[in-house]
């Protein structure tokens, strides 16, 4: 069991990203707490995607800095972001269509070298009844559950998930949700998340993002399930 501490997995300070010359990220500071769910919220085009691409490694940042677990990882390449412990799941719910969902597995676990599919799919029962079907037969759900499952093989201590509800429908957003708090006994989430009560049900912390800035940061539990950060967006 993955207990809440004060030890700080993921410290972003200052981050400013652009485009070319478009300036995207506006000294972006975060801080993720090990054990916790933290949700990033903000409308579409505030800079949530390209805050997860560039803690990740796949965008280059213009300053600022980034540390997980106390390793500078600011100028580091995606893969070896992802060897350290620190996994990044796109919004795109991209598979490899024409393999089997077993087969998407074995190559999650050839990057990581763990084959224990056991443990993760403990978290998706389902997929266990659809290990022979082609990815791309999967439903939407299906399909993140499946991405998921993947990134978790290795055993990665922060796991960064872009919008994984979206589309989805309520139950399979539902069982995500349940998903999510056992996955979270072992693994530090940060979600970007549109669907704000979910966000108030599993978040420990609250950023909201407005124009490529964090304009609010929330903790306290009651102004989280009571939504409070809503009024920021």
């Amino acid at each position: 069991m993955l207990s809440k501490t004060n030890e700080k997995i993921l410290v972003v300070q200052n981050l400013n990203v652009s485009y070319q010359k478009l300036k995207v990220l506006f000294d972006v500071s975060i801080e993720v707490n090990t054990g916790e769910v933290v949700a990033i919220v903000g409308r579409n085009g505030a800079g949530k995607t390209t805050l997860f691409r560039t803690i990740a490694g796949f965008i280059k940042k213009d300053s600022g800095s980034i540390f997980f677990k106390s390793k500078d990882i600011g100028s580091l390449p995606a893969y070896e972001v992802a060897q350290l412990g620190l996994k990044y799941i796109p919004q795109d719910k991209q598979v490899f269509s024409d393999l089997e969902v077993r087969e998407n597995l074995e190559l999650g676990s050839y990057a990581t070298k763990d084959y224990n599919w056991d443990v993760v799919l403990e978290y998706f029962p389902k997929l266990k009844t659809l290990l022979k079907r082609k990815a791309g037969h999967l439903s939407g759900g299906e399909r993140q559950m499946l991405l998921i499952a993947m990134a978790l093989l290795g055993n990665p201590e922060l796991v960064l998930m872009d919008e994984p509800t979206e589309g989805l429908a309520p139950h399979v957003i539902n069982d995500l949700s349940h998903a999510f708090k056992e996955i979270n006994k072992k693994t530090t989430l940060v979600i970007i998340e549109q669907n704000l009560p979910l966000t108030a049900e599993i978040a420990n912390r609250v950023y909201s993002m407005k124009e490529g800035k964090i304009i609010a940061e929330t903790v306290d539990k009651d102004d989280i399930k009571k939504m409070v950060f809503e009024k920021y967006l």
